[in-house]
């Protein structure tokens, strides 16, 4: 299964997959998936590691043999529910989190919050390590100012 696009826009590069062609199996985008039945079995690698890949790869994982989940660069998987139950992406986006970078910058930032996340899921250990850092892949909620 193919999870790669942005959004709604699914993008099934197959000129990516030399050999392609001669693949017995199914493959196709995640924007066509009902649900995890027809995987009851098998072996599945899902190429994507976005919300959609992430969420599909563990769903997929109670009914199919195994699965596979397949990056290009690494990521930095977070848990939904963080210290106190509180959701982990409201404990790293807090006004505390933004004036710490304010005040000590994004290199000493991004080592506080790597530490953090990786206490929960230790990224190195599963080589999903990503070579960027954290916050300048922190998307949510920039201004027309940021230069991410």
């Amino acid at each position: 299964m193919v999870c790669t696009g942005h959004h709604t826009y699914a993008h099934l590069p197959l000129e990516s997959f030399p050999g392609i062609e001669k693949f017995k199996g199914q493959y196709f985008h995640s924007r066509d998936y009902k649900n995890p039945d027809s995987f009851t079995g098998k072996r599945v690698i899902i190429i994507g590691i976005g919300n959609s890949g992430g969420d599909l790869a563990v769903e997929i994982s109670h009914r199919a043999k195994q699965v596979f989940l397949s990056t290009r660069r690494g990521a930095w998987v977070l848990n939904r529910v963080g210290d106190y139950g509180y959701p982990f992406d409201t404990i790293l986006s807090s006004r505390f989190n933004h004036l710490l970078k304010k005040i000590i910058g994004e290199s000493a930032t991004n080592r506080y919050l790597e530490k953090k996340i990786n206490q929960r899921f230790n990224h190195e250990m599963f080589g999903l390590k990503p070579k960027h850092r954290y916050v300048p892949r922190l998307g949510v909620g920039r201004d027309g100012q940021s230069k991410v």
